[in-house]
């Protein structure tokens, strides 16, 4: 990018930024949020940090699994010359980043060669073919469970759950960017703990509101993961700092960590506690509803709002890919996901807000923001009876006063004489008549009483 293109993008953004600063500075004025005590809501948020937290044996779980993927690697690609050379194995995702739960599953890429360079989509299908039918052999003899190909979404998948740790698995081939992004996410989170900690707080909302969904149009892991993060960004003083200070020397995770060394406590000058940072996440969110379909976008690299738009109408949400700008991370998210997520965003901020006024106690926040409840769909609308036509006026039949009562007579409108009988063109005495009325209605018929052939003889 040039310098021009460059100052033409920074134009927009300032515009937005003020109009996002605005709208925060508006709603958390109308809450009121630095008048209440947050202690409790603090209280809530840490039990429910600890439970959802995984245990030792998860971790020991997903590493057995990850084992028995080494070896059916090598049982597909034993003794063969691949120019790629040997398969690894490599966990990406929510797993990778430590921020996963004892039921999220464990994404897996099985990647050949150490280059950036990634195989041609027909050859990854071509791997997971292989994969896949030796998975569908083992479920046979009960090794394994529900396997499923995936080969239609943007990063094809083979999914499976291991029956003998019971961890659902989604096996990609050379998937080397998500495991670059999670490894850096990884590296990152060490600079401050409420990072992690807000992410899994947030990603167990979302799951519990069905939002956190690619398939189903809302928000993917690693979108929820770059909002979070940005939301550290934008605080004052910002707790997590701009992503491009972290990869001067390059994006390679060694030179990474070696500069996030640098970065550790970075944000201890910020105080806020875990409930104040989870209530303005929300809130925030709320008050730039209406600037995503401005071209409002989040971006990791400036640790800033800008302005980006990646679709030329509707509504969605837009999360700049820190390693490649080009790509929008929650593109899934149509106008329907959108809708959905503000509805549960818009309910979260009510339900929070009733909690701090004293409405409901700890245990029923709890429930209504972390527990899954059944999603009623409203009824459809009965259908519409069908309409009837309906007589507005009752239509007289239509006359054509020049071609009809009065043919033969030269297309002329009849005229009276002063005796007030019909006289013929020649009669110099004779008067017109007033001119008639539309061929509709009430007005005519009279018209037509009055004037008409009948009684002009």
């Amino acid at each position: 990018m040039d310098s021009r293109s460059g100052v033409a993008e920074e134009k927009p953004s300032k515009a937005i930024r003020k109009k996002v600063k605005n709208s925060e500075s508006v709603a958390l004025q109308r809450y009121k949020i630095d008048t209440y005590n947050l202690v409790d809501l603090d209280k809530v948020l840490s039990d429910i940090h600890c439970s959802c937290r995984p245990v030792p044996a998860d971790y020991d779980a997903r590493k057995d699994t990850l084992k028995h993927l080494d070896a059916l690697a090598l049982d597909i690609f034993y003794g063969e010359d691949s120019k790629c050379g040997r398969p690894v194995l490599k966990t990406y995702g929510s797993f990778a980043m430590d921020m996963f739960f004892a039921r999220s599953d464990l994404d897996v890429s099985v990647n050949f060669g150490d280059g950036a360079s990634e195989l041609p989509r027909d050859s990854k299908l071509h791997v997971l073919g292989r994969f896949a039918e030796k998975l569908r052999s083992l479920q046979g003899e009960g090794h394994v469970r529900n396997v499923v190909s995936i080969l239609s979404a943007r990063v094809p998948i083979v999914r499976f759950v291991d029956q003998r740790t019971s961890v659902e698995c989604d096996l990609a081939v050379d998937s080397k960017e998500g495991v670059l992004n999670s490894r850096i996410i990884q590296i990152i989170s060490q600079i401050d703990d409420r990072f992690q900690k807000l992410c899994l707080l947030i990603k167990h909302w979302a799951k519990a509101h069905d939002v956190n969904s690619a398939t189903h149009n809302t928000l993917n892991s690693i979108s929820i993961t770059l909002l979070v993060a940005h939301h550290l960004q934008t605080q004052d003083p910002p707790i997590l700092p701009p992503f491009s200070l972290l990869f001067k020397d390059g994006i390679d995770p060694l030179n990474v960590e070696k500069r996030t060394q640098e970065f550790l406590n970075w944000g201890k000058r910020n105080k806020e506690s875990l409930g104040r940072l989870f209530v303005t996440f929300f809130v925030k969110l709320q008050s730039v509803e209406f600037l995503w379909r401005q071209g409002l976008c989040v971006s990791l690299l400036s640790g800033l709002w800008i302005s980006k738009r990646w679709r030329k109408t509707g509504v969605g949400i837009n999360v700049e890919d820190f390693i490649d700008v080009s790509q929008n991370v929650a593109r899934v998210v149509n106008d329907r996901g959108a809708k959905k997520i503000y509805g549960s965003i818009n309910k979260t901020v009510e339900d929070l807000f009733e909690f701090l006024n004293g409405k409901v106690d700890g245990a029923h926040l709890k429930d209504m923001l972390f527990v899954p409840h059944a999603i009623v769909e409203p009824p459809p609308p009965p259908p519409r009876p069908p309409v009837q036509p309906v007589n507005v006026y009752h239509k007289f039949p239509r006359h054509n006063y020049r071609c009809d009562e009065f043919k033969g007579r030269h297309n002329k409108r009849p005229r009276l004489g002063y005796g007030g009988s019909y006289v013929g063109d020649d009669d110099s005495d004779a008067v017109d008549l007033p001119p008639p009325p539309p061929p509709l209605g009430r007005v005519y018929k009279i018209y037509c009483d009055k004037f008409g052939p009948q009684n002009l003889t």
